[in-house]
């Protein structure tokens, strides 16, 4: 792996990035061409905690990992476990994949029919909108206004434009758009 090791208002000691390289070296044999594997290994310092961010970034595969702890040796091992978790998931995914692309292998879907409502969706209306500066209070009562499941602004006092969406539980999320 390319290791990148940065501190944010804290002085990377040659231990800490010894630490961190090591540890991450494990991943290692997880992936097919490790050498072109990215890691960046963040450290910054709070009030009373230490904070250690860790991104991975292979050909496929972005891992992000940012935990907290009392000390940056701790906050690595927190961060390799949760990335870790991160792995264990992904091959999850990977294997139920795989499953879901065998169910019908024992069969011979070219001898079978589609049926005419079996088309490609496709975009039956356009629409253009003018981006209005406003703060999110009053891009929710718009948005609630309009009975719509989301609407895009200009946020005032970051001047970024901003995605309002309704959650499925009911609450509601913001994206930043960032240039």
């Amino acid at each position: 792996m390319d290791f990148q090791v940065v501190g944010r208002g804290v002085a990377v000691t040659p231990a800490m990035k010894e630490q961190a390289e090591r540890k991450l070296s494990r991943f290692d044999k997880y992936f097919d061409n490790p050498s072109s594997v990215r890691c960046v290994v963040t450290f910054s310092v709070g009030h009373l905690d230490q904070t250690v961010e860790i991104n991975i970034h292979g050909k496929n595969t972005d891992l992000r990992a940012k935990v907290k702890a009392q000390d940056a040796y701790s906050a690595i091992d927190l961060a390799m476990d949760k990335l870790e978790k991160q792995m264990r998931r992904l091959k999850t995914q990977k294997v139920n994949q795989q499953k879901r692309n065998s169910l019908a292998e024992d069969m011979r879907l070219d001898l079978i029919e589609e049926e005419k409502g079996d088309e490609i969706p496709e975009i039956v209306k356009k629409k253009q909108i003018a981006l209005i500066p406003m703060d999110v209070e009053e891009a929710l009562d718009r948005m609630e206004a309009l009975d719509h499941s989301f609407y895009i602004f200009i946020d005032s006092s970051t001047s970024k434009t901003c995605i309002l969406y309704k959650r499925q539980e009911g609450n509601f999320g913001l994206i930043e758009v960032e240039a």
